[in-house]
């Protein structure tokens, strides 16, 4: 993909951190002043902060090794989030230090890195500090947004030319299980609407994670929207759902190689393109 340019880059970077005075980034729209300190629904003010990056080798194949940079901070609640501590309390994380992070990227790279993967949390709330980042860095890396989609218009705007692969994680099929699994009964419109619009500017690589007991109700309809609707995405089955301690809507079951089997057949049925 061509990349916009450092200084385009850098210039939208600058746009998204004043854009903090209101943030509208995603999709729950709180407006509040995160430069002045005041925490949205993602408990960030302005300042992005990174919890952990590393070389990992365990994402789809096609992405390996990636070189992943985890952002605290995330607009949905899942009860099943595997870093769930950063969700919580997101400003334990220390802040981001652009310039070793940039020495960071580039080192990786040299350890055999195919692509820079941003994740969290939700790399969304973090938007500035990302942007600034790749203002920084050498153009020809291969980025990866790999998000839960539940963002505005205006984060599409600053992101269209940047990325190469969307890896999106789809979570849900309807608004009733959108409510209680991730605190966002708008979810599935409003992601549905961004996987559209990011097949037109970058590949896409839609994550369905296999949860027990939603089959009929998420997992199922949303294969059949993706062959209906982006038949051009690759899709890529996830059966390592991690029940919480203590689930309340959440399933306490992990998925089986049944649950597997049966996805994939329904996949294979629909002609989507499956990826490991």
């Amino acid at each position: 993909m061509n990349h916009a340019s450092h200084t385009d880059c850098a210039n939208r970077a600058d746009h998204a951190g004043e854009s903090l005075r209101s943030c509208h980034l995603c999709a729950r729209h709180c407006g509040v002043n995160r430069l002045a300190g005041d925490l949205g629904y993602c408990g960030l003010d302005g300042v992005s902060r990174c919890f952990r990056e590393l070389l990992h080798e365990a994402e789809e194949s096609c992405l390996n090794p990636s070189h992943q940079v985890y952002f605290s901070g995330c607009n949905l609640r899942c009860e099943y989030c595997s870093v769930d501590e950063w969700i919580r309390d997101p400003q334990a994380a220390p802040p981001m230090d652009i310039s070793a992070l940039i020495h960071t990227v580039a080192w990786r790279r040299t350890q055999g890195a195919k692509t820079l993967n941003l994740l969290g949390g939700e790399p969304t709330v973090s938007l500035a500090g990302i942007l600034g980042l790749l203002s920084c860095i050498d153009p020809d890396t291969q980025v990866v947004w790999n998000s839960n989609m539940y963002y505005s218009d205006v984060t599409t705007e600053y992101l269209t030319g940047l990325v190469d692969v969307t890896l999106a994680d789809l979570k849900c099929g309807n608004p009733r299980c959108a409510a209680r699994l991730l605190d966002a009964p708008d979810y599935v419109e409003v992601a549905r609407r961004n996987i559209v619009q990011a097949v037109q500017t970058s590949e896409v690589i839609i994550r369905c994670l296999l949860i027990p007991g939603h089959q009929a109700c998420c997992l199922m309809p949303t294969l059949e929207w993706i062959a209906e609707t982006v038949p051009q995405a690759r899709v890529s089955l996830r059966a390592d759902y991690v029940p919480p301690v203590q689930p309340i809507f959440a399933s306490g079951a992990y998925a089986t190689q049944e649950d597997y089997r049966l996805a994939q057949t329904h996949a294979q049925r629909l002609g989507l393109t499956l990826i490991t």
